[in-house]
């Protein structure tokens, strides 16, 4: 009979250590899923970042397609250096998104529902390319006319001719701006590949 009262404190000891174990595990869930929660939020963060940063490079490239179908021709070796610039930025910018892309490879997971904003990311990243191909084509026939045109208005200006009120030294500048231009628009192709390429892989790995 003096038994019964060790067994009943036993299992309350027992019950009490359950219990115990009970709440650490529903303490130890609940932070594991607010930590999940936390990093989802903050890889939407990131997302949201590489989508605003890559609607500004499309606002650019529109900004230097516009500039360079309506007014090649009229552009000076000082407008055509500042449209390199531009252009410059550009690529360094499409650099910095493909590395911040690279970063949520081994981040991002699928089923996650991440894949709307990296197939939003893809879209932009596949307009960014045809653009900067569209300025390449613009480019590229700028330089072939200036060419041409060069060789015309050297031939006048050295017959003491003013050509639209530039002289020789002005037409060889511009030539040569243009061609470094040329220059930029390479370096500017293969950087918009690479973001190409990266945004296409986080698409697969997030889906």
């Amino acid at each position: 009979m003096k038994i019964r009262p060790a067994i009943a404190a036993v299992l309350t000891i027992i019950f009490a250590v359950n219990l115990v174990f009970a709440n650490t595990s529903k303490t130890a869930a609940a932070g594991t899923k607010a930590q999940a929660a936390a990093t989802n939020n903050a890889r939407t963060k990131e997302m949201k970042n590489i989508l605003f940063k890559l609607v500004r490079q499309d606002e650019y490239l529109d900004e230097a397609i516009e500039i360079l179908d309506s007014s090649t021709s009229k552009l000076t070796a000082d407008d055509i250096s500042a449209l390199g610039l531009s252009l410059k930025l550009i690529k360094n910018n499409l650099e910095h998104l493909a590395a911040l892309n690279k970063k949520q490879f081994s981040e991002v997971q699928p089923y996650t529902g991440f894949a709307i904003y990296t197939k939003t990311i893809l879209s932009y990243s596949r307009k960014a390319a045809v653009k900067v191909g569209q300025a390449g084509e613009l480019v590229s026939a700028a330089v072939a006319k200036g060419k041409k045109s060069a060789v015309r208005d050297a031939v006048s200006s050295k017959k003491g001719k003013k050509v639209k009120g530039k002289n020789l030294t002005q037409i060889l500048e511009e030539q040569k701006a243009m061609e470094k231009l040329s220059a930029d628009i390479r370096n500017l192709k293969a950087s918009a590949k690479k973001l190409y390429a990266t945004s296409r892989w986080l698409y697969i790995v997030s889906k």
